[in-house]
Parts: C-alpha cells; structure tokens; sequence
C-alpha cells in the first residue's frame, strides 16, 4: 500500500465514519499498552536474574506492541504523523484536516493506553509493583529530563519509529517486516528516547500500578513530558521522515520509493 493509499483511507474513515477512526485510535493505545507492559515484565524478570540485561531485553521485545498495531490495522499518532505530512507537503491533505486526524487519535490513544493500564493494575504480576520494577525505573528517568532532552529524544524516537513503518510499506513478506520491526524499534527504545504513545502506555501501567509511586511522578511532570514529546515526535516522524520523503519523492528523477 502506497502512503497516498493510506491517508486516503484514513481522512476517509475520520469523515465518514468518526466512530471507527476512534475505535482504531482505542484499539492502537491498548495494542501498544499491552506489548509494553509485556516486554517490561519479561525485561524485569530477567533483570533480577541477570543484572543489566533487563533493559536490553525491554528493547528487543518491545516491537510487539507496533507490529501488531500495523498488522491489525489500529490508527496510531505517531505514524500518522509521517502520513498527514507526506499528504500536506503534496497538498492531498489540509493543515485543519491533518490537525484534526492527529487531535483525535492522539487523544484515544491515550484513552486506549489509560484503559489497558487500569485493566493490568489488577492483574497478578502488575498488581504488587514496587519502585524496583523495570517499567518504574525507566518512567523514573524520563521524568528526570528536561523539555529540552524531551523534545530532541523525542525527534529520534519517532524518526526511528518511521524508518521502521516505511520499511513495512517497501517490505511484501510478513516475517520481514516482523525482523524489521524488531530490531529497527529496538533501537529508539534501547536508546531511552521519548516516543509519545510509547509514554503514554509506560506512565499508564505504572500510575496505576506502582506503590509507591516513583519520587518523580507527578501529573505536572507526566503532562509536561507528553507535551513535549509530541512536539519531538512530530518533528522527528512528521517533518523529517514524512516531508522528506514527500520532497524525495517529488523530482522528476526515477529514483523513488
């Protein structure tokens, strides 16, 4: 499916059937939610058997998460972004229209990643964590950073993100794209950077399941950090992956993806 393909599908679903566009917006916040609250237990459990490759292992199996988002067809923000900027820079999409597809779905992601953090809270392995537990540390450190770090992580993260989407519309085989994913994804999320939705399913599952709550969590600080690293992701993902490769895509050259 071409980039063109895809946003059309989508401005389509958002106008004509509302509903839908947030039902998939849901349903992409929990996908995520329930792949990182997954890789996170896994990666704490290792982590006490083996210090140090917690982390390493949260990396590598974080994937799930967005793999199953893009094989299931689920609406995530941070995608979209690439989307609505590769339309807007070829002027098959609006600034209002794209504003309003990344507003809704930004918001039910959330409302997806809230639900499914709530629902894990008082599941058996969610329900006694302590301050120890991998999921709390890493929301620890991103809480611990400046809007600055924020923001220019968030550029990375979501650049990165995109090179693994665009992979997946290039790549035909599935266990492709599975390997793609994996190892493409790994790379923002063993780098610690901020992906937007990513914070929203970690901080989700931990504010609803950590006590004590991290030193460094608070609602002012968990809000300032989504701020932020929604304006980092689009940068990274919309700006630079999306109208790059509407510009690389534009030339009259028959070099194009």
């Amino acid at each position: 499916m071409s980039i063109d393909t895809a946003i059309a599908k989508k401005v389509d679903l958002l106008t004509s059937s509302p509903a839908r566009y947030v039902a998939r917006s849901v349903y992409a916040g929990a996908y995520l939610t329930l792949g990182t609250a997954f890789a996170a237990q896994v990666g704490s459990r290792v982590e006490a058997i083996a210090p140090g490759l917690g982390a390493p292992v949260f990396a590598l199996l974080f994937f799930v998460g967005l793999a199953t988002i893009i094989f299931l067809g689920a609406e995530l923000t941070t995608s979209n972004m690439m989307y609505v900027c590769f339309a807007a820079y070829r002027r098959h999409i609006t600034a209002s229209r794209a504003a309003a597809l990344l507003a809704v779905c930004t918001v039910f992601n959330l409302v997806g990643a809230l639900l499914v953090g709530l629902a894990l809270s008082h599941a058996y392995v969610f329900a006694h964590m302590d301050p120890s537990h991998l999921a709390a540390n890493i929301v620890a450190h991103k809480l611990d950073k400046s809007p600055t770090g924020w923001i220019i992580e968030g550029i990375i993260a979501n650049f990165v993100v995109n090179m693994g989407v665009i992979a997946c519309l290039l790549l035909k085989d599935a266990t492709a794209k599975l390997f793609t994913l994996m190892f493409v994804i790994a790379i923002f999320v063993g780098l610690g950077t901020e992906h937007v939705i990513a914070n929203f399913s970690l901080m989700s599952i931990v504010g609803f399941a950590a006590d004590p709550l991290p030193e460094q969590f608070a609602l002012v600080s968990v809000a300032q950090n989504w701020v932020w690293a929604w304006i980092g992701n689009f940068l990274g993902g919309g700006v630079l992956m999306g109208a790059g490769y509407a510009w690389l895509n534009s030339g009259p050259e028959s070099y194009r993806d």
